[in-house]
């Protein structure tokens, strides 16, 4: 107990809570706080960075097979221009159906431009 008499000839005050905290560390010299020394954080980002690394290498292996298998059979059956016009005929009738239901005389939107439009083009009310 060379410490308890070394802090006693010191002034008292000053060390108390210094001498709390010698006594409730324990005795083990190689003891280190979690993430001082030790390369504890580093060694966590270094396996967080492999773990990504790994899992990302998978994704785009199975990614090479998925377009490996698909590219070739898409090459052989193209369907694209018959999408794009099957997209363009939907657009088509969306944009008819948007047209009459917007064109119905009292249908909301035609409320809500009017509403915008006489609000600045309208004299104000006295």
């Amino acid at each position: 107990m060379d410490k308890k008499r070394l802090i006693k000839t010191s002034d008292s005050d000053d060390l108390k809570g210094f001498e709390e905290f010698i006594e409730g560390q324990p005795s083990d010299s190689n003891f280190l706080p979690k993430g001082v020394g030790g390369g504890s954080k580093k060694n966590e980002s270094g396996f967080e960075h492999f773990t990504f690394l790994t899992n990302d290498s998978d994704r785009l292996l199975k990614l090479t097979n998925l377009l490996n298998q698909k590219l070739p059979f898409s090459a052989k059956f193209d369907q694209s221009a018959k999408l794009i016009k099957e997209q363009k005929d939907e657009i088509e009738v969306l944009k008819k159906r948007l047209f009459e239901v917007c064109d119905e005389k009292d249908s909301p939107y035609k409320k809500s431009l009017s509403e915008i439009f006489n609000s600045f083009f309208e004299p104000p009310k006295v």
